[in-house]
């Protein structure tokens, strides 16, 4: 793994390059273009918002700060790993043609949805400051840290996903589904304390509902993260890239063959 880790530094430039097309050329040729970025899921939360807030009421405090500091977050795992899923499969030419890492590819994915994240945290402390909700500046630096562990827990997936697809087509419409069930078993729309004492260990193994926790602790609540949230995430990136990590080095062997 540091092998691979080492020759990936090689193609940081490659990183780089792929990275910025990919930013650049997503809305190249739309009206709004980079805007839609952040139009999409804010109508998206406009619609939860309603939904929960105004017919089954979650009887949340500020509920759509309580909704905004969930989303964004929750957008940027769904869409690096849908993106990263699909990187090998979609750009099978280039994968066949030209030797790289192939791991840069997925990793492209998760980078490009990271700092569309990054950046829309201007929209979120400017909805913190604006409602009167406040921020914490002595605890924002925690949310790097927030920020890595979803990030390596979100490409330990896309790896793996992204080298299981080549074989099996169908994972990307399996994973669609997931997705949309994990969201919801993810304590986004609700608070942790409604859920039935007897759902909680089932509730207690989702990894996302560290993660998320985390951001809803930093800026929702504007306390330090719990150390055992900390902990977990952590662990659960680790397990999440070693297993990514290990299938794809494996599978990658016949992806020229499969593609």
């Amino acid at each position: 793994m540091l092998t691979d880790i080492k020759n990936i530094w090689k193609f940081k430039d490659m990183i780089y390059e792929l990275t910025h097309r990919e930013l650049r050329g997503k809305y190249k040729g739309s009206v709004l273009g980079f805007l839609w970025t952040y139009i999409n899921p804010l109508a998206q939360m406009i619609v939860y918002y309603f939904v929960f807030s105004q017919i089954f009421r979650s009887g949340i405090e500020h509920f759509h700060i309580y909704l905004i500091v969930s989303m964004f977050p929750w957008n940027m795992f769904t869409g690096g790993v849908m993106q990263g899923l699909g990187s090998i499969r979609y750009q099978g030419d280039l994968v066949k043609k030209v030797y790289f890492p192939r791991q840069i590819l997925p990793m492209v994915s998760l980078t490009v949805n990271c700092i569309n994240m990054l950046i829309s945290f201007v929209i979120i402390y400017s909805i913190l400051l604006i409602t009167g909700w406040g921020i914490n500046l002595e605890i924002q630096p925690w949310l790097l840290l927030v920020v890595v562990l979803e990030y390596f827990f979100s490409l330990g997936l896309a790896l793996m996903l992204s080298a299981v697809e080549v074989y099996f087509r169908d994972v990307e419409h399996i994973i669609s589904v997931l997705m949309m069930i994990w969201m919801y078993v993810t304590p986004m729309f609700y608070s942790l304390d409604t859920v039935p004492e007897k759902f909680l260990p089932a509730f207690w193994c989702n990894p996302m509902l560290y993660i998320i926790g985390m951001y809803q602790q930093i800026l929702y609540h504007k306390l330090a993260p719990e150390p055992e949230y900390l902990i977990k995430a952590a662990i659960c990136a680790a397990v999440s890239m070693a297993i990514g990590w290990t299938i794809f080095t494996i599978l990658e062997k016949r992806f020229a063959e499969e593609l």
